[in-house]
């Protein structure tokens, strides 16, 4: 069998959906299936046909559909609370709608619906929007990771959005289009059945919007690339012997040696995290890196309070100080986390030294030899 697939109207617009299905049919499509934005036809004989829509939350009874079947309507599908019938064109079927209360309290019902969903639509786009903003200025356990993500994974954040706000926008065309039939109603005007089909842009610009976030996601996965951590540096980070600790390479406590460079791609950055631990002195030394290259300088200073905010130990940027380093515009540093801003390269290191010493001795040396090495972004 031969299918094809288009977008039909949204389900508020009643008779532009029995319209859209009636040309179809006129083509030779036959509707199949009927999805959230998307309906399936199968090939058939070109024929003249009426379709017709009803709103109802109830499966229809068999009492109901031997009336419509005995006046020359055939059920084709339901979805959701949406019913199909059909009819041939000059059949002399009856129209559908002679109840005008009860098409009140179908469409009335309709629009409850979506009243409800834009109301919970601007509740998820308001918080998503006060938790940024509010990220800007404090970051806390809550939203430094959403804004960690959002840097390195922006496609999801995009895909969200996107999402949302799409939503937000049909529910207040659905309302209004809504309230348009029940004055209609009210009035005892007859709905058109032909009407002119507006194209569902905003669907097909979704779907194309959410094309584009999963391409890039699948980019950025297979731009990922993990190798072991060479002897030399060969990028924009450190080895622990270029601070002296020249020991074997081993794991925490003991462990399998897990000496590895990462490199990521994303949209709004370019990253390398490293982790390398070696024995020193009857224990061992560990140092991770991760150094972020924003192509957004102004996302760098708040971008580095959230890296602050995901730290597995200090997370208040209150247990941290700010020192000065040449070379850097803003430094903070804990027991055993530091990050660093410059321009548009953040850095972030966490370090477990030798007992009794803390890390802040060997900033400002790793921020000096991360910082010297711009030409390997």
């Amino acid at each position: 069998m031969k299918y094809s697939w288009a977008f039909h109207p949204a389900e508020y617009r009643l008779t532009e959906n029995e319209s859209f299905y009636s040309e179809k049919m006129r083509h030779g499509w036959e509707l199949q299936k009927r999805g959230v934005y998307l309906s399936r036809f199968v090939k058939a004989e070109p024929r003249d046909m009426l379709y017709r829509l009803e709103i109802d939350s109830a499966e229809p009874t068999d009492e109901k559909l031997a009336i419509y079947e005995e006046c020359g309507w055939e059920p084709v599908l339901r979805r959701g609370i949406v019913n199909v019938y059909r009819a041939p064109a000059g059949s002399g079927a009856p129209e559908l709608y002679t109840d005008t209360e009860g098409q009140l309290r179908s469409v009335k019902r309709l629009l409850r619906g979506h009243v409800i969903d834009l109301g919970l639509s601007v509740v998820l786009l308001g918080l998503l929007g006060f938790l940024l903003v509010k990220g800007r200025l404090r970051t806390g356990e809550l939203i430094s990771p959403i804004i960690t993500k959002a840097v390195l994974m922006p496609e999801i954040l995009v895909f969200y959005v996107a999402g949302l706000i799409f939503a937000v926008a049909s529910e207040l065309i659905a309302i209004v289009h809504l309230s348009r039939i029940i004055r209609d109603i009210r009035k005892g005007e007859e709905p058109d059945h032909s009407p002119r089909v507006h194209k569902p842009w905003g669907a097909r610009l979704l779907m194309l919007t959410w094309a584009i976030c999963l391409a890039t996601l699948m980019l950025q996965l297979t731009l990922h690339k993990k190798t072991d951590m060479p002897r030399v540096s060969d990028g924009p980070y450190i080895t622990l012997s270029e601070l002296g600790f020249d020991g074997e390479r081993t794991g925490i406590l003991g462990s399998e040696p897990n000496c590895a460079v990462s490199r990521d791609w994303s949209p709004i950055c370019g990253m390398v995290e490293t982790r390398e631990t070696v024995e020193h002195a009857g224990s061992w030394v560990s140092l991770d890196q991760k150094i972020y290259d924003l192509r957004i300088s102004a996302l760098a200073e708040p971008f580095a309070k959230a890296l602050i905010g995901t730290s597995a130990v200090d997370r208040d940027i209150e247990d941290y100080d700010e020192i000065s380093v040449p070379g850097w515009d803003k430094v903070f540093v804990a027991y055993m986390d530091c990050v660093a801003v410059r321009d548009g390269r953040v850095a972030y290191i966490y370090m477990h030294a030798p007992t009794g010493e803390n890390m802040r001795s060997y900033v400002p040396e790793i921020l000096s030899l991360i910082g010297g090495r711009d030409g390997e972004k």
